[in-house]
């Protein structure tokens, strides 16, 4: 759901992980997860940064400037509500605060365009050192 978010640009929610149960009866789990690659990163979909008419027709893009991220998508400058997430760097935060005490877990509004974050500048950094082909050791990356 958390990148289902930033892909869709703020569109779709990530829905709030709650179990309510029954205790008079038994209860069976069986989750699915699909994720995508850590090494991909995660922005919004060129078709999610436009805004809507009334009628749900898309209206002219906001602002003349664009960008193209790493996926060659051209975005509007204005209408972006995320930079870009590295699926591993935000596994990777979420493992080690499943695992540890960090004090805070990663969330999608790290990411928000116009909030202030370090985590822009970490995920950087951990894109240029991090190798997804080994096991993955939160301890050998705590510095970042």
């Amino acid at each position: 759901g958390d990148m289902a978010m930033i892909c869709s640009n703020g569109r779709f929610r990530a829905p709030l992980h709650r179990v309510l149960t029954d205790p008079t009866k038994k209860r069976y789990s069986a989750p699915f997860f699909y994720n995508p690659g850590y090494n991909e990163l995660i922005s919004p979909f060129a078709c999610c940064c436009s805004q809507e008419n009334d009628d749900g027709g898309l209206k002219e893009d906001i602002a003349n400037e664009s960008v193209v991220n790493e996926n060659n998508n051209n975005h509007d400058l204005q209408s972006l509500k995320y930079h870009p997430c590295l699926w591993g760097y935000f596994r990777a935060l979420r493992f080690a605060g499943d695992l540890t005490d960090l004090g805070v877990e990663i969330q999608t509004s790290h990411f928000k365009v116009g909030q202030e974050s370090s985590h822009i500048e970490k995920q950087r950094r951990f894109m240029e050192v991090v190798d997804f082909e080994e096991p993955f050791n939160v301890e050998k990356y705590r510095h970042i």
